[in-house]
C-alpha cells in the first residue's frame, strides 16, 4: 500500500509541477478556464518538484529495500510470486520516474524549441511587410511561448511570429494576404491564453 501511495503521490505532484505548461496545451481554445489554475500552481513549481523528488526518494526505498528479517525467516519473501511482486513494483516504479522526469523538463523543453525557432526565423522576418503586437495574458514561464508561436505560424498571411514572456507580447509578422485581427487573436487562443493587439 506504500508503494502504491508513493506511485501516485509522485505522479500528481509531477503533473502539478508541470501543470503551468500542459493545462492550456490539453485544453487548447476551452483552456480561458484554466488559466486561473495554471496561473496559481505556477509559484510552487519549486516546491512541487522537491515533493516529486521525495515522493520517488520514498518509492525507490521502499521497492529496494531489503525485505525484513522476520518475512525471509518464515520463507515469504524468497516465494515466486514475492519475487515477482519485487520485479514488478521496481518496473512501474522506474517508469514513473521517467514519466515524472518528462513531466519536470516539459517546460524547459518548450522554451529551448522557441529559443531555436526564434534562431533560424532572422531571414524570414525581413519577408514581412508590416509587424503587429499583440498583448498575451497569462503566461507564466517562457515555455508559454512555443505554443503561441506555433498556432500565430499557421495563421494563413503570418509571416513570423515571436512572443517575448518578459514584456507578454507577441510580434507577428504580416505578408500578403494579411489575416484579421481577429483570426491572429483567435490563434492566441487557441494555445489557451488571451490576447489584444497593441499596436498595428
Amino acid at each position: 500500500m506504500k508503494t502504491v501511495v508513493s506511485y501516485i503521490g509522485t505522479a500528481v505532484a509531477a503533473l502539478a509541477a508541470s501543470a503551468c505548461c500542459w493545462i492550456p496545451a490539453l485544453l487548447g481554445a476551452g483552456a480561458a478556464g484554466s488559466l486561473g489554475i495554471s496561473a496559481a500552481l505556477a509559484p510552487w513549481r519549486p516546491y512541487l518538484l522537491v515533493l516529486t523528488g521525495l515522493f520517488l526518494t520514498a518509492g525507490f526505498w521502499m521497492v529496494y529495500r531489503r525485505p525484513k528479517s522476520d518475512c525471509c525467516d518464515s520463507g515469504g519473501c524468497a516465494t515466486p510470486a514475492a519475487r515477482t511482486r519485487r520485479r514488478i513494483n521496481i518496473g512501474v516504479m522506474w517508469s514513473i520516474a521517467a514519466f515524472s522526469l518528462a513531466m519536470a523538463a516539459y517546460p524547459e523543453v518548450q522554451a529551448m524549441r522557441s529559443r531555436a525557432s526564434h534562431a533560424a526565423e532572422a531571414p524570414v522576418m525581413a519577408a514581412a511587410s508590416r509587424e503587429v503586437v499583440l498583448a498575451v495574458k497569462g503566461m507564466d514561464c517562457e515555455a508559454c511561448a512555443a505554443p503561441i508561436e506555433e498556432n500565430l505560424k499557421q495563421v494563413p498571411g503570418v509571416v513570423f511570429a515571436r512572443v517575448d514572456y518578459p514584456k507578454a507580447r507577441a510580434v507577428v509578422g504580416l505578408g500578403r494576404p494579411e489575416p484579421t485581427q481577429a483570426a491572429l487573436i483567435e490563434a492566441v487562443k487557441k494555445s489557451g491564453f488571451e490576447a489584444t493587439v497593441t499596436k498595428l
